[in-house]
């Protein structure tokens, strides 16, 4: 086999393990966006739906009480914002406890897909990016 054969085998090489490497790469960032549910909790939540026990309560319900525009927006620094009506309310959260406190009072969230949900005594709060 010539230099120029054996310099060309070893680029088709090289080639080849750098696209396995890259391959191998991709599956692990979809296995951990799988793992950890798709949807990163930092960002901006508004209002979509709420459930009182078992009863669902529609976007115009919350609408005409005056929860239509609510939100949340969770910040990348362990702090967030509520947002209600013309009021604020600073909190701060623990992503691994999947946790939310303010004024002392603690809740917790889970993210169901694209919902994040907050439930208390029984009203549950559905929240979409």
């Amino acid at each position: 086999m010539s230099e120029e054969q054996a310099a060309k085998k070893n680029t088709g090489l090289i080639a080849g393990l750098i696209g396995g490497v890259v391959a191998v790469i991709a599956i692990i960032v979809v296995v951990i966006i799988a793992v950890s549910g798709g949807t990163s909790i930092e960002g901006k939540w508004s209002i979509a739906g709420a459930k009182e026990g078992d009863k669902e309560v529609s976007m115009e319900v919350l609408k005409s009480i005056g929860m239509g525009e609510y939100t949340i927006e969770f910040k990348g620094d362990g702090k967030g914002v509520m947002k209600y009506g013309e009021e604020e309310k600073e909190f701060t959260y623990d992503k691994d406890k999947k946790t939310m406190t303010a004024d002392g009072d603690t809740i917790e969230y889970k993210i169901d897909g694209k919902q994040l949900i907050l439930d208390s005594d029984g009203f549950t709060m559905i929240y979409e990016k």
